[in-house]
């Protein structure tokens, strides 16, 4: 009788979401994120594109 040794699982390597728009991570600088299907939105994102839509033209959130 052959006696094999079982593979061990990969670790599941859990990542930071970070904003879709500018790469923030989640915490950094005290940022907040959103989730949606698939990709997330960073408070300071939110706030130039509220900015945007009242027609104003911030400049862009200084992302990683």
């Amino acid at each position: 009788m052959i006696f094999r040794r079982k593979p061990k699982k990969p670790q599941s390597v859990r990542h930071l979401p970070k904003c879709s728009f500018c790469g923030t991570q989640r915490g950094e600088r005290g940022v907040k994120l959103i989730a949606g299907g698939g990709v997330y939105i960073c408070s300071e994102c939110v706030s130039v594109a509220n900015e945007i839509l009242r027609g104003h033209t911030p400049p862009a959130p200084m992302g990683t």
